[in-house]
């Protein structure tokens, strides 16, 4: 198998396994993609690229030249940011639970602040006072790939209910406020192409309410990410072009009835514009056949977290073996120790050896950067493919890492 050209085998060799490789031209191939979806000539809209799908810096960097701003979630991510060379006033801060050291570093940093609560706001002004505010609001809906990763509804931990959201707004006011953002965010890897208008409407009909109420008027309304990608068992995969049409159709009709002035329409996008470009590759370490079938791997869920987490399923290619007839059942896991180190269940796979090669696709959103070095199996190297040219972007850990953290009594 070939990544970007570059054959499997090789990177294997030269580098070690695991190991994780992306496809930079893939990822700046998605970003504009996306920006040709929401290209209007009567309305503004604005992106931030969500940090937290994988925040390395040769990344960061492609999505800066590419005129993306940064969706940041803590005080670190925004350290990166910042170093990524993406000016404040394209960042914006959502954190959860702020503590007030949170809070201080983001204003500081002269960054949009986008509260998760009421009550931060109280927590905010113990610190200081920034010339915007945005409080994150719930809808009352939400979606998502998979529970564990829906971020609107009752069940949600984020963000103020709609029904407490004119308290929020009405609390900045009083507290001197005078200009004013609005976010939500429901939801990630949504693979509906209806959803995401639907739940623009349903977030208009709210800061409608608010403006009515107060008389406010909103600079930008955010209404979050969720793009999804099509991941082993799915067989649809979004039309963008056609989720962008009508979203702009919604925005531009709805902001105009709710005499919602000119705001500008940020989207947060992250797991669409970099799932794609990357790959694990691990190596088959041992087979064995007790009450069930197992291939084991020398990457584990301290490696790629997302099956383990959430049951997440990622297409699994024996490197070579790609046109082969699937011959075994089994299932495929790591050598961490934990019974919960699986990464699939009764898989199909062609004959499989000690010493293969297994590419899990679709390993460029929340893959690396959820790694851990868990029983002491260090953090994977990371390989960015760029024109053809391999370039090692991430050393694999050591044992010498582990000790640079530890403090002698």
């Amino acid at each position: 198998m070939k990544i970007a050209g570059k054959e499997v085998k090789e990177l294997a060799e030269k580098y070690g396994t695991p190991l994780y490789v992306y496809d930079f031209a893939k990822i700046r191939e998605k970003a504009r993609q996306l920006k040709s979806a929401f290209r209007a000539a009567d309305l503004v809209v604005d992106f931030y690229y969500a940090m937290k799908a994988n925040c390395h810096p040769a990344i960061l960097s492609i999505f800066a030249e590419e005129g993306f701003g940064a969706d940041c979630v803590s005080p670190g991510e925004l350290q990166l940011a910042l170093r990524a060379g993406i000016p404040p006033e394209r960042i914006i801060y959502t954190g959860n639970y702020e503590s007030p050291q949170d809070l201080q570093a983001a204003l500081e940093a002269g960054v949009k602040i986008n509260l998760d609560d009421i009550s931060s706001l109280s927590r905010l002004l113990q610190v200081g006072q920034p010339d915007l505010i945005t409080f994150r609001i719930n809808p009352g809906k939400g979606d998502g790939k998979f529970e564990q990763i829906t971020t609107g509804g009752e069940r949600a931990k984020f963000g103020i209910p709609f029904e407490k959201a004119v308290i929020a707004y009405q609390n900045a006011v009083h507290a001197g406020f005078s200009r004013f953002g609005a976010h939500m965010m429901t939801g990630s890897g949504i693979l509906k192409n209806h959803y995401f208008s639907a739940m623009l409407d349903l977030f208009l009909n709210i800061l409608g309410e608010i403006h009515n109420a107060l008389g406010i008027q909103f600079e930008f309304i955010d209404m979050g990410g969720g793009f999804g990608i099509p991941y082993y068992g799915d067989s649809t995969e979004l039309d963008i072009a056609g989720i962008g049409r009508k979203i702009l159709q919604v925005f531009r009709n709805k902001v105009q009835q709710l005499n919602l002035g000119n705001p500008v329409l940020f989207l947060e996008p992250g797991r669409f514009l970099v799932g794609d470009s990357g790959y694990l590759i691990a190596r088959v370490t041992g087979m064995k056949q007790s009450y069930r079938n197992y291939i084991g791997l020398d990457a584990g869920f301290n490696t790629l977290i997302r099956s383990a987490l959430y049951g997440a399923q990622h297409e699994i290619i024996i490197d070579g073996k790609e046109q082969a007839p699937p011959i075994i059942k089994t299932d495929v896991c790591g050598p961490i120790c934990e019974n919960t180190d699986i990464f699939a269940r009764d898989r199909s796979l062609p004959e499989v050896k000690e010493g293969d090669l297994a590419i899990f696709t679709q390993a460029g959103a929340y893959g690396y950067v959820m790694s851990m070095d868990y029983n002491l199996r260090f953090r994977p190297a990371e390989v960015a493919l760029i024109n053809g040219t391999d370039f090692l972007i991430t050393r694999r850990g050591t044992i010498d890492d582990y000790y640079d953290k530890i403090q002698s009594l």
